[in-house]
């Protein structure tokens, strides 16, 4: 008996592997890398203007060009993918017939191809009719797939690589973004979490700041990161249509979390549901469709207030300051730093710039204390935050000027000392950042060296 099922197994493994030789591999090595291969279609994408999609899922996806633009028209009308639809296009405008496998096929089944697995028609601009690609099974090397072009007998063989890129079902052609808005213009930001207090920035110019809990500088990239995360968030499926009469069943009538993205006057809200598998459900408020998203997308929007808050005390650093203006012990003294005069030899490397006390009264200062207050203060950074500055305590306030000579940037900080705790004031500001005392500690010492301040 075991003989007979060997006897059988060994037949069945000739014949396919005779097959694959007939069919797939018997050929000549040296035409296949040389001779230039045909077309399927020598049509001109860019001319197209109707594309129907059978997938492999069963879905049948029709698309117009109006205006210029993609778009779906059935099962229902929707905004198409671009990027999908371009997938789609190259893909038909680059396809080559890597070899005929019969020019008369008794019988397409055999290849998976009646019915067609897959197919792609379009219809260019002239055309009366759709002209067609019907995709069967891959072939048994797994290399290639089988294919036909409607109204011609030939089965051909082509790349299976090609295969992700045609297989579109309605969903993967339809534009996913989970919520639309003006990523570059936008200008406003509120994280709303379940359990924690909302949490709000506004953009001016290049920089984010907190307009609650508090007024303070914001981490720009963290701000900017979130506001990048939500705007490149993509659906991954859609689960209803319309889901706005059954809100508890998604977690949406109680959300996790509701972002408002804020450009000028309008506003783009998307709500965050419970979980499914792996996704969360999600929701833009302006739409009925329940969709899922990626669940790491509500990592960043449960970030502390203190996490999205700008750590560095100042923006100056020491190689950038041109002056200071330094209030300590009850006086106030300027140092600015002196480009050092050219020297008599033109040939000879130019002297670095000087740091002096101008005020109160000039005079010299040593170039390497002020390179070690300038190094020890623009490094400070936040180690935690104060709702409320220190109202008392020994005091030093530092205003720098930095950046271009000739319209230079200005900022200023005050530090309080109380016990063993400093905190740092920005201007404009009633919160404070809590640095690092021994850092402090070690530029008030340089400081009253330099301006003789007891």
């Amino acid at each position: 008996m075991r003989g007979r099922s060997f006897l059988i197994l060994l037949a069945v493994g000739l014949g396919l592997g005779a097959y694959i030789y007939f069919f797939e591999m018997k050929r000549d090595p040296a035409a296949d890398t040389t001779a230039k291969k045909d077309k399927v279609f020598t049509t001109d994408s860019s001319k197209f203007e109707e594309i129907e999609i059978r997938a492999a899922a069963g879905d049948v996806t029709s698309l117009k060009k109006v205006n210029g633009l993609w778009e779906i028209v059935k099962p229902e009308p929707l905004t198409a993918d671009s990027s999908e639809i371009g997938s789609v296009l190259s893909t038909l405008d680059t396809l080559e017939v890597q070899r005929v496998i019969d020019e008369h096929p008794a019988d397409p089944k055999e290849f998976g191809l009646a019915p067609a697995r897959i197919s792609v028609a379009f219809k260019a601009a002239g055309d009366a009719a759709m002209k067609r690609l019907d995709i069967g099974r891959k072939t048994p090397t797994g290399s290639d797939l089988y294919a036909q072009v409607e109204g011609q007998p030939r089965v051909f063989l082509i790349s299976a690589y090609i295969e992700d890129s045609l297989n579109k079902t309605t969903f993967g052609l339809r534009e996913k973004t989970a919520l639309k808005f003006d990523r570059d213009a936008a200008d406003a930001l509120t994280v709303e979490v379940t359990g924690s207090p909302a949490v709000s920035f506004a953009k001016k110019g290049s920089e984010w700041r907190f307009t609650k809990p508090y007024d303070a500088k914001a981490d720009f990239s963290g701000v900017d990161g979130i506001v990048n995360k939500i705007s490149s968030a993509r659906m991954t499926a859609i689960e209803t249509a319309d889901g706005t009469k059954d809100l508890k069943k998604y977690g949406l009538d109680k959300p996790q979390a509701v972002v408002t993205v804020g450009v000028g006057s309008t506003q783009a809200r998307l709500a965050i549901g419970s979980k499914k598998d792996t996704a969360l459900y999600a929701r833009d408020l302006s739409r009925p469709v329940v969709f899922t998203v990626d669940a790491t997308l509500l990592d960043d929007l449960k970030k502390k207030p203190e996490d999205l808050r700008k750590k560095d005390v100042f923006e100056f650093r020491s190689y950038s300051a041109l002056g200071l203006d330094v209030t300590v012990g009850g006086k106030t003294f300027t140092l600015t730093k002196q480009k050092a005069p050219a020297p008599a030899d033109a040939s000879a490397p130019a002297a670095p710039d000087v740091w002096k006390l101008t005020k109160p009264d000039a005079k010299d200062v040593d170039q390497t204390k002020i390179t070690d207050f300038l190094t020890t203060m623009s490094n400070l950074k936040a180690e935690s935050f104060a709702t409320s500055a220190l109202s008392s305590g020994e005091e030093l306030v530092l205003t720098a000027r930095f950046g271009d000579d000739k319209a230079p940037t200005t900022e200023t900080v005050r530090f309080r000392k109380s016990g063993k705790v400093v905190h740092a004031t920005l201007t404009g500001e009633s919160s404070a950042l809590i640095v690092s005392t021994a850092d402090f500690d070690r530029a008030l010492t340089l400081i009253k060296e330099l301006t003789g301040v007891k």
